[in-house]
């Protein structure tokens, strides 16, 4: 691998990093959800995936074992949830083709 090959990897790797951690960590609402789910073992990266595993069936009303969580912080986190995507898919719908 070259050097140029290996610092552009890396460039874009630091730079998408905060893209992924917006979507689960960025919200405050969210904020005990995302500290329950870490607690519990949850990560971004091997088994105990993050997002799939723990985040989303919680924001969902689902029960994920081993993760105990307020249904006020659950409510609050996917009100949060909506609003940011109702604002982005307002965005898409604003730019003109």
């Amino acid at each position: 691998m070259s050097i140029k090959y290996a610092f552009a990897l890396l460039v874009a790797l630091l730079i998408m990093q905060p893209v992924f951690a917006d979507d689960d960590m960025g919200d405050k609402p969210c904020m005990p959800i995302v500290k329950s789910c870490l607690k519990a073992g949850y990560s971004h990266r091997g088994e105990k995936q993050f997002w799939k595993g723990c985040m989303k069936p919680l924001i969902m009303g689902q029960t994920v074992k081993g993760v105990t969580v307020d249904p006020k912080d659950v409510t609050a986190c996917r009100a949060a949830k909506i609003d940011s995507m109702e604002k982005e898919l307002n965005e898409f719908k604003s730019v003109q083709q």
